[in-house]
């Protein structure tokens, strides 16, 4: 394992035990964990913030406020401002799935400590109606000499109560007596060389030489080609373990984790800007909550994947993700929408003559079994 993956492991690890720890082993002080990490790391420590974040099995969405802290005015007006943004983006994605939370009003400016810890409680209540809660991450690019970065942070300390709203916080000296729990980001240096060495090509000996990658302006100008994303190399590893999971999930008749592995994909995909993907991932998701007799959640799925298809200009897989609503409704005997569906799956197939001709099929038989209806219920009210 490379000495990068496992600091994130190891950060993992102490980062869940500070707020899950085993009996004895309880951390005194408030429930607010100091991250340690040094600035080289940085980058890397906000990945792993993410990785944890889509976890398939995580019910606590974070908000990672990277503002400098300059003044504590300053640092209050950025993180109100990420609050806002990520806030919107959660429900509007939670909303997808038919979940809803109330709308977050802007925080009153000029921003203070005392606005944004209100807004921060409102949101956290707000999350809490759905989800486990929510997790605040201040990770400031750089705190000034001298500003009151301790007092922000003992200040939004005492909001914390580990389970609906859970804080971490850069480290920094002043903070350490107050707050002893800690979760440290540390890269075995001489480790990392090491493993950097026998990445370098050696004529025949050694390891193979890494496949060539594009160029950042390689990448642009294939992007520009075919006009659409795309993703990055930790993005789409992650994407592929998470949709190989699902797929495993799938065989297996975990057909929960299989929707919670979909669901994971796929926010990958819209917090990566992989448009096609998340459509392509949500009618993954549609499938197997569908499978999991959840009609509502596959028929939200399949919603939120012709929407992006048809945004995407792909009118094919718009037909598709429309031939699993139609079949939501099927499923529920509900035949007058799902004629309806099918009907606009062959206006939206016209380049599929396959796809189209069962549309059509599918929409005669929905009629039929819609007249037979009609009869009986003639016939048991006569």
């Amino acid at each position: 394992m490379d000495p990068v993956t496992l600091a994130a492991k190891r950060f993992i690890m102490e980062f869940e035990a500070f707020w899950r720890p085993p009996p004895g082993h309880e951390v005194k002080g408030p429930p607010v964990l100091r991250l340690v990490v040094d600035r080289s790391d940085r980058k890397d420590l906000l990945k792993t913030l993410r990785v944890m974040e889509w976890q398939p099995d995580n019910r606590r969405p974070f908000v990672i406020v990277e503002a400098a802290f300059t003044s504590e005015a300053a640092f209050a007006l950025g993180a109100a401002s990420t609050l806002e943004a990520e806030y919107e983006k959660l429900r509007k994605g939670l909303a997808d799935d038919g979940l809803l939370i109330p709308a977050l009003a802007p925080c009153l400016r000029p921003v203070t400590t005392e606005r944004f810890l209100a807004q921060l409680g409102l949101a956290v209540q707000g999350v809490s109606q759905v989800l486990e809660g929510l997790v605040l991450v201040l990770v400031p690019s750089s705190i000034e000499e001298g500003a009151p970065y301790a007092s922000f942070v003992e200040r939004l300390a005492s909001m914390s109560n580990g389970t609906t709203f859970r804080v971490g916080v850069l480290d920094q000296p002043s903070l350490r007596s107050n707050l002893p729990g800690q979760a440290s980001f540390a890269v075995d240096q001489a480790a990392l060389l090491a493993f950097l060495k026998e990445l370098k090509p050696n004529g025949s000996q050694g390891p193979a030489s890494p496949a060539p990658r594009l160029s950042p302006p390689q990448k642009a100008a294939l992007e520009k080609e075919l006009k659409r994303r795309l993703p990055s190399q930790p993005t789409g590893d992650a994407l592929r373990a998470l949709l190989l999971d699902a797929g495993k999930a799938m065989s297996d008749g975990q057909l929960k984790t299989a929707v919670r592995k979909f669901r994971a994909a796929r926010m990958l995909c819209h917090l990566s800007g992989l448009a096609q993907e998340e459509a392509a991932t949500s009618l993954a998701l549609g499938s197997a909550a569908l499978a999991a007799q959840d009609t509502q959640a596959a028929l939200a799925a399949y919603q939120v994947a012709k929407r992006i298809a048809l945004a995407e200009g792909v009118p094919v897989m718009a037909a598709q993700a429309e031939l699993g609503v139609a079949g939501v409704h099927w499923f529920a005997h509900d035949y007058r929408n799902a004629r309806a569906s099918y009907t606009e799956v062959t206006r939206l197939s016209e380049s599929m003559p396959a796809l189209r001709n069962e549309a059509m099929r599918m929409e005669a038989e929905c009629l039929a079994l819609e007249k037979n209806s009609l009869k009986a219920i003639q016939e048991a009210s006569s």
